[in-house]
């Protein structure tokens, strides 16, 4: 297997491209990716690899006859929940040496490869980052879309923002060049998340590029559900603290907003409801004095929920009442489930983590 690429991608030494697709639960959205995998305009077509982890919505009996209609569609199948090994089989059956990751509820523009592939002739990088745009599809998802760009949602957070084309630390590698993750040593595997950053950082330790390409882009569907959306938030947040506390020099690891609205709201409230018990109580003199201080702090939690009242209101009037009465609830629910995953990974709160991450990986 050949690992280099032409100096220019011209149409008589195009290199082989592999998808590859990790599918879980994924029936409602893996139709539409790999239809979109198959609509590339590159000339040489796709080879594709799913790697299918155990289910229980019918997506191994629907991969299994894509399967039988694309005989370039080939299929892992693994006792595994986790994603990580999943990718890393994938991967290292993959005969190409350039790589698509594909997440089974994103689809790709027609022109994605031919972008993917001229790119990496001209930054010669180990991994490609594109842009993610989540694209909901009822009122719910279009309220988590919302809160996932919004400017008080995550889109301030440190990993998730590019400041134009070149090196990048955001961990969502779309393009990779097969030859330099395996000598990397591919994903650890004993990492439950927060791989990708894991590995990005080995390839820039062994001298190697990971970079933002703003033209590669893909839309995807935001998470369909509040259990999907709060678990999701939870270990993203978890694996943020747990780096954070073991990479103490790597500030982007670290966004406050979630953590601190979490602890300003909760002792807010504690606070001020303590404040307010002492008034009731009688206190007199200093004990009054630090009762009204106390109380004071109740304003913490009311600014909040009103501050979602008046976003809440913004949103539905841009988009519908619905959407906007979602996203009022979907806000604070990505703020407190990422805030307390945080926290619970900052201070390695004993037991929390694996306590839901073992449920999360096996959902």
């Amino acid at each position: 297997m050949n690992d280099s690429l032409p100096a220019s991608p011209s149409s008589s030494v195009l290199p082989p491209v592999t998808a590859i697709l990790v599918a879980r639960n994924d029936r409602t959205t893996i139709e539409a990716a790999l239809q979109s995998i198959a609509a590339q305009s590159y000339p040489l077509g796709l080879d594709i690899i799913v790697s299918v982890g155990p289910n229980t919505d019918g997506t191994s009996q629907f991969i299994e006859y894509a399967a039988s209609l694309n005989p370039r569609l080939s299929v892992i199948t693994t006792t595994s929940a986790s994603v990580v090994i999943g990718l890393n089989e994938a991967i290292a059956a993959a005969r190409s040496s350039l790589i698509i990751r594909v997440d089974p509820r994103a689809e790709l523009p027609v022109d994605y490869t031919r972008r993917a592939v001229e790119a990496m002739v001209r930054t010669d990088a180990a991994a490609l980052v594109g842009r993610t745009t989540p694209v909901g599809v009822n009122a719910f998802e279009r309220a988590v879309a919302r809160v996932f760009t919004h400017r008080y949602g995550l889109s301030a957070d440190p990993l998730k923002r590019a400041n134009g084309a070149g090196p990048t630390s955001i961990p969502e590698d779309h393009v990779i060049r097969r030859r330099m993750f395996i000598e990397a040593g591919l994903f650890d595997e004993e990492i439950r998340h927060g791989q990708t950053w894991e590995l990005n950082a080995r390839l820039r330790e062994a001298g190697h590029q990971v970079a933002f390409v703003p033209e590669l882009e893909v839309t995807y569907r935001p998470p369909s559900r509040v259990v999907d959306l709060t678990r999701g938030s939870f270990a993203e947040g978890l694996w943020r603290g747990e780096f954070a506390r073991a990479f103490p020099e790597q500030k982007e690891l670290r966004f406050p907003l979630p953590p601190v609205l979490v602890l300003g709201t909760i002792l807010g409230f504690v606070l001020g409801a303590g404040g307010l018990f002492g008034l009731v109580a009688g206190a007199l003199g200093v004990a009054a004095v630090i009762s009204w201080m106390l109380l004071a702090l109740l304003l913490l939690p009311v600014v909040y929920v009103v501050g979602l009242v008046v976003l809440g209101i913004a949103a539905a009037s841009r988009d519908d009442v619905r959407t906007g009465a979602w996203f009022a609830i979907a806000l604070p629910l990505v703020h407190y489930s990422w805030g307390f995953g945080f926290l619970a990974g900052f201070f390695n709160l004993e037991g929390a983590a694996d306590t839901v991450i073992v449920n999360l990986d096996h959902a």
